[in-house]
């Protein structure tokens, strides 16, 4: 346990980030960011016993993991798992690890659902990925299965029918000079990895057949 001590000096650190250095009974002893050098109002001639310089060197280590997820989440949208294999990487102990996952959580900054909701919204606009894509991309980013089945079974059916639909017609433009079974073949397997279900694609070959064999006569 730290001895208790009396805080001498505080000067702000020269990095230009907003970090203070403690100095204890005329020795430097910690740095603490500016939110907890506010939180536990640290200031020159204060007195700081053992149990309270603990919580605040506990606060500093906790803010440190918190600005880690910040900095992350700056890139882009995170998933609960993804900001947890984030900060558990960059090895920070799990008890700050999940208290920080759980208040972002609380705050908003962290939203399964809602980012769900956002991937499958740009990935259908962007790669016009199917269902079982998705599904799969969910999952990996470390949403449940039975949150991105929710998700998803919001889409129409008749909407990913249409999106299947055109998705196809851009590629059967570039094999429509190939023979059908060549055709059939590389267009059903290009669907599939779209991850558009099978009963659709096998509908849609059957008509694109139908088509083909028309411009063939």
């Amino acid at each position: 346990m730290e001895a208790a001590g009396m805080i001498t000096r505080i000067e702000k650190q020269k990095s230009g980030a907003p970090r203070y250095n403690i100095h204890i009974d005329g020795v430097w002893r910690f740095a603490v960011h500016e939110d907890v050098l506010v939180r536990f109002a640290l200031s020159k001639g204060m007195k700081v016993e053992a149990g309270e310089l603990e919580r605040i060197l506990a606060a500093e280590e906790r803010n440190k993991v918190r600005q880690a997820a910040l900095r992350y989440l700056g890139y882009r949208p995170r998933t609960v798992w993804e900001v947890r294999q984030h900060l558990t990487g960059k090895g920070f102990e799990a008890a700050h690890v999940n208290a920080v996952v759980d208040e972002m959580k609380d705050q908003r900054y962290l939203d399964d659902r809602r980012f769900a909701e956002a991937w499958v919204e740009e990935r259908r606009r962007r790669k016009g990925f199917g269902v079982l894509m998705l599904k799969r991309e969910l999952e990996q980013k470390g949403i449940s299965s039975p949150l991105a089945e929710e998700v998803l079974s919001r889409l129409e059916q008749e909407e990913e029918r249409e999106l299947a639909r055109e998705v196809a017609e851009k590629r059967y433009r570039r094999l429509a000079g190939e023979p059908w079974p060549k055709v059939e073949r590389r267009l059903g397997q290009y669907l599939l990895r779209r991850g558009f279900p099978p009963p659709l694609v096998y509908g849609l070959l059957r008509d694109f057949r139908t088509r083909h064999e028309r411009k063939e006569e």
